[in-house]
């Protein structure tokens, strides 16, 4: 053996060229492989320790419990420990949120709320507020001192009667929930809600932690398994799944999250496989010129088992050279890539997550409270990229060693099994290129084929994101630039007002306020949409699912409302007669048995009072939650013949991108005029987005440029291979009147043909695949792609990325083959 392992060896050094490009993709596949271990599970740390600190500890709430049912979730087995929430009432302020809870111990440390001084409320009329709301009211007070606040007791799933009580403080919140936007919380005693609400009206809010089955000998417990278990134990307590609240993003940061394992596991897959085809292909490549000597090694004696050692020993001591490398470079690495990616989340949290979680993630990665590199990793990271050289090298050993020696003797490269050659009168440089791409027909196809599965691979990301646009999305949840919409809401005693019937009376949206936003410099267009709130009178009298609210639209949304039809057709001056109307496809998610011509019965609030009509479903369509809020469409002409109230609920404002900031300025002084009116922004959605997306951009597009360098060293070696081993081959031909002119000529058509096989696979194959994932992301409604759009930069791209490498490989090739002489090209031989 030791022989074998001396020839490994000699090999290792003699080609030298060949290992050190296998070497590098080694190296970038042991840099993908330990990245997305390191970066999927130290995100998972960070983001745990991150929630650790700033998150609620329980697993579920129930909503809307029973005191009955309180008491009989207190004796339940599989629960560990549950706390108690009640909100009871909302504090009455103009500008500010303010919740009055009831909370017991356990409820209080579930929640994680601290106290800056003093300790929580225990009975009575005690309460703990933060310095901030007594700000608000104008309140200077210390522990111990009492303070009157006025509230709205909450009363049939609205707000009751103000009202004030007076109360002595016993503690101090430490922070303020939101005092950006002025909301705030005040903690009660359990004894002072229950003297102030009935039983019988008394809607809990339980916070609790299920006993972990790992401990019955189960498996590991999982996100999905708490989250299922808990909407069980729901149902059996008269709590259906809407009203059970998972906290996910501590579950998710404590348990097993499947989905999770899956993506990394995913990831690593493609990895191996693009490193195995890439590897493989290298080695087979480089491995066809080398028959003849390990033909010769046959003949000395050595077996076929030798063979394969000689060829997987050298394979395995480039791997053993290149592992390291690529460890040290990802260790390196791992802390400021994932530092980076948390500060470029950073602009994002305040859309998707709690303010500050990423600036606390951030904090904890500075200050190394969170261990990133772990030894699993690496001995994870070693074994699959061990693995991939194994699996790249299977094929080339047994190439190597099933010839035998007089075969191997007498092999040129070209198929064995083929017994005559087609030969030509006369040659041209085309023919040449032909005849040698078609002597190892399975290496120009292997190779065309590796480099375009990479191809394909970009494609697919490439059409994720381009479908994904930030633009486009946001273009889904927002019409138009500028929005002035009416802010209403209903049950709240205390503001009747503020109800859609009694607002529409008096609604602020007026003809002459309308025509005053036309007349606003950059103003380009203003549409108008309706709004009619509804119920479901024999399906959802009561509300508890879902409204049926009506939406109307004006004739300028004709085209965008009748091309959203899925299901049934509908004609627009029919549906304008108001007998007929369209349904939202979102709708029969809770009642599927409303379809194209059903009947549908709703009862209407009017200013009147209630009306109940009967409609004609005419039509189901799916629309963008930018275009459509309600559960039924019709257009603003048939809603008059229910209510003769002004019911223009949103202004879609298009404004002169020259103009718009002077336009949004006017625009906001119109709006604060009235107390009802609110306003929003398509920069506003589509910044949220852009931020988002540029993580996941700058994430997926590094992965495949390292994944592309591994193709390029797959390139690089067949074209070396294809050059080199033809020096005398070559050098003939020069000898009998080949001119350098021609050789360069046929050097550059051999890398044309593999630039234009490379992006017919990439692209041809590349533009399907990524129209299926597409497919799959529309049909399971992920990361809110709708249309459908072909990269078409990217695909550019990639086409000048390949075309530029191949131009200056094939010159770099070349420029050194014809640094030999003739006569050194001559006497080339392996």
């Amino acid at each position: 053996m030791k022989t074998v392992t001396k020839t490994a060896l000699a090999n290792l050094k003699l080609n030298r060229g060949r290992n050190l490009i296998s070497g590098f993709a080694i190296l970038l596949t042991t840099l993908l492989i330990f990245f997305t271990i390191t970066i999927g599970m130290a995100a998972g740390s960070v983001e745990l320790a991150a929630v650790n600190v700033y998150y609620p500890t329980y697993h579920a709430m129930f909503r809307g419990v029973t005191e009955e049912n309180v008491q009989r979730l207190e004796s339940q087995n599989e629960i560990e420990t549950m706390g108690l929430r009640e909100d009871f009432a909302y504090g009455v302020d103009d500008d500010a949120d303010i919740g009055f809870y009831a909370m017991d111990e356990e409820g209080i440390r579930l929640s994680k709320i601290e106290l800056e001084e003093g300790h929580f409320p225990r009975e009575g009329k005690e309460i703990a507020l933060s310095r901030g709301l007594l700000a608000e009211y104008g309140l200077e007070a210390g522990i111990g001192d009492q303070v009157t606040l006025p509230f709205q007791l909450v009363e049939d799933g609205g707000l009751g009667w103000q009202q004030e009580d007076t109360f002595r403080i016993t503690g101090f919140l430490e922070t303020d929930t939101d005092p950006e936007n002025k909301a705030y919380g005040v903690i009660c005693s359990l004894d002072y809600m229950r003297t102030s609400v009935p039983a019988e009206d008394r809607a809990y809010r339980v916070l609790l932690r299920l006993k972990d089955t790992q401990e019955k000998g189960d498996g590991i417990e999982t996100v999905d398994a708490l989250e299922e278990r808990a909407c069980e134990m729901g149902e059996d307590f008269g709590v259906d799944r809407d009203n059970v609240v998972v906290n996910t993003t501590y579950l998710l940061a404590n348990y097993t999250d499947p989905g999770l394992y899956t993506g990394i596991g995913a990831i690593i897959l493609v990895v191996v496989v693009a490193g195995v085809l890439c590897i493989y292909s290298i080695y087979y490549v480089s491995m066809v010129p080398k028959i003849q000597e390990y033909g010769r090694f046959r003949a000395m004696g050595a077996t076929r088992r030798q063979v394969r050692q000689v060829v997987f020993r050298e394979g395995l001591a480039v791997a053993f050279a290149a592992l390291p490398a690529g460890l040290l470079l990802g260790s390196i690495l791992a802390r400021p890539v994932l530092l980076t990616i948390y500060k470029m989340a950073d602009n994002v949290e305040t859309a998707y997550t709690e303010p500050g979680m990423h600036q606390l993630c951030v904090e904890l990665l500075e200050k190394g409270q969170v261990p990133i590199l772990r030894w699993w990793i690496y001995l994870l990271t070693i074994l699959a990229v061990l693995a991939t050289v194994w699996l790249s090298l299977v094929k080339p050993m047994r190439l190597a060693a099933r010839v035998s020696p007089v075969e191997a003797m007498r092999y040129q490269g070209g198929s064995s099994r083929k017994k005559d050659r087609r030969g030509y009168e006369s040659l041209n440089i085309s023919r040449l290129t032909r005849t040698n791409l078609g002597r190892n027909k399975r290496r120009t196809v292997l190779t065309v084929l590796t480099l375009g599965s990479i191809g394909i691979l970009f494609m697919a990301v490439a059409t994720v994101l381009s479908c994904a646009s930030p633009k486009e999305i946001a273009r889904q949840e927002f019409e138009g630039d500028y929005q002035i919409y009416v802010d209403s809401w209903e049950g709240d005693k205390m503001n009747p007002d503020r109800a859609w019937a009694s607002i529409m009376q008096d609604n602020p949206l007026s003809s002459a306020f309308i025509e005053e936003v036309r007349s606003v410099p950059g103003v380009e267009g203003v549409k108008v949409r309706s709004w009619l709130q509804g119920s479901l009178s024999d399906l959802d009298p009561e509300r508890q699912i879902t409204t049926a609210n009506l939406e109307g639209y004006e004739d300028s949304y004709k085209e965008v409302i009748l091309s959203g039809i899925t299901e049934g057709t509908a004609d627009w001056d029919e549906l304008k007669k108001g007998e007929k109307i369209i349904m939202n496809q979102r709708l029969q998610h809770w009642f599927p048995d409303l379809t194209a011509g059903s009947q549908v019965k709703l009862l209407l609030e009017t200013e009147q009072g209630p009306v109940e009509r009967t409609f004609e479903i005419a039509a189901v369509g799916a629309y963008p939650s930018g275009i459509c809020g309600g559960n039924f469409l019709l257009p603003a002409e048939s809603l008059v013949r229910f209510t003769s109230a002004n019911l223009s609920q949103t202004l879609v404002i298009t404004v002169d991108k020259e103009q718009k900031e002077e336009a949004f300025q006017a625009l906001d002084a119109m709006a604060q005029i009235s107390p009802y009116l609110a306003t929003d922004t398509y920069d506003t959605h589509l910044q949220t987005w852009e931020s988002g997306m540029g993580i996941i951009a700058l994430l997926g597009y590094a992965f495949l440029i390292v994944l592309g360098a591994i193709g390029i060293m797959n390139l690089v070696n067949t074209m070396i291979n294809s050059i080199y081993t033809r020096k005398k081959e070559l050098g003939m031909m020069q000898a009998i009147g080949l001119s350098e002119r021609q050789l360069l000529g046929m050097m550059q058509m051999e890398g044309l043909f593999y630039t234009a096989g490379t992006l017919a696979v990439a692209l041809g194959i590349g533009s399907l695949a990524g129209y299926g994932v597409f497919r799959y992301m529309k049909a399971e409604n992920i990361m809110n792609v709708t249309s459908y759009h072909y990269p078409a930069l990217p695909a550019v791209l990639l086409a000048l990325v390949v075309a530029l490498t191949q131009v200056l490989l094939t010159g770099a090739v070349s420029r050194s083959f014809r640094k030999m002489s003739l006569i050194d090209r001559i006497r080339y031989s392996e």
